[in-house]
């Protein structure tokens, strides 16, 4: 099974992305399924995800966003998603929200609903200073029945510390959406292909592009597939 986990889907200023036209883009790749969640600039609403993944269910894998600015309410939101609609995982944003992933206070009663669900929590993870390496793992060693998939695995610059803190951290997974060959390749090489998660970042991407480039980052079909979707199918609990 081929499984992309990073696709944001929606309508927002500036991007779009419907759940039909990301279903397009998984057949024209040859992938089966896609992890999908909102635009999270400005408000946003969880809605079309829910629509989306209803419309298809055996294709689109729905993630809810929260901001734990909203306290309570994201909570509440979340607890909704999780429960009654059935969303699969939570997605994050520390960087566009303005707070520290790290920050226990916001963030932990967000990992806990994630936690009582046990569903994983994807977050932007490029290197900058609200959510780098270090801010991952702390929250990976305070909730390690969790997995925790760092988004585009802390390109540029600290990309290694995300692969040495990955090894050492079980549920602290790296997810390649816009990251280059040689570093995806480094992780896989590094950690194994059972740390390594395959995502795009659409529609902010050339989608068959990003899947082509992951022929290159592993040395056996079986590690492919692991990256490709297995680890993901693993983590959601898929058949």
């Amino acid at each position: 099974m081929r499984i992309d986990a990073h696709n944001h889907a929606g309508i927002r200023y500036g991007a779009k992305q419907t759940g039909a036209e990301l279903v397009a883009k998984l057949d024209a790749a040859e992938m089966d399924r896609a992890v999908i969640f909102p635009f999270v600039e400005g408000s946003f609403s969880n809605e079309p995800i829910r629509e989306y993944a209803r419309e298809f269910p055996d294709r689109l894998i729905p993630f809810c966003s929260v901001n734990p600015w909203d306290s309570d309410a994201a909570v509440e939101e979340a607890r909704l998603r999780l429960g009654d609609e059935g969303f699969k995982g939570i997605k994050l944003h520390p960087t566009l929200h303005g707070y520290h992933l790290a920050d226990h206070g916001m963030v932990d009663p967000i990992f806990e609903v994630a936690a009582d669900h046990g569903v994983p929590v994807i977050v932007h993870g490029a290197s900058d200073l609200y959510n780098s390496p270090l801010e991952f793992a702390e929250m990976a060693r305070a909730f390690p029945e969790v997995p925790l998939l760092m988004a585009h695995m802390g390109t540029f610059w600290l990309f290694q510390q995300a692969i040495e803190l990955a090894k050492e951290l079980g549920n602290l997974y790296l997810e390649t959406s816009r990251a280059p060959v040689f570093e995806i390749a480094e992780a896989v090489k590094a950690l194994g292909p059972e740390k390594v998660i395959f995502g795009t970042d659409s529609p902010f991407v050339d989608y068959e592009w990003e899947v082509k480039k992951m022929e290159r980052v592993a040395a056996t079909d079986a590690a492919y597939d692991l990256v490709m979707g297995g680890n993901i199918a693993k983590i959601l609990k898929l058949a």
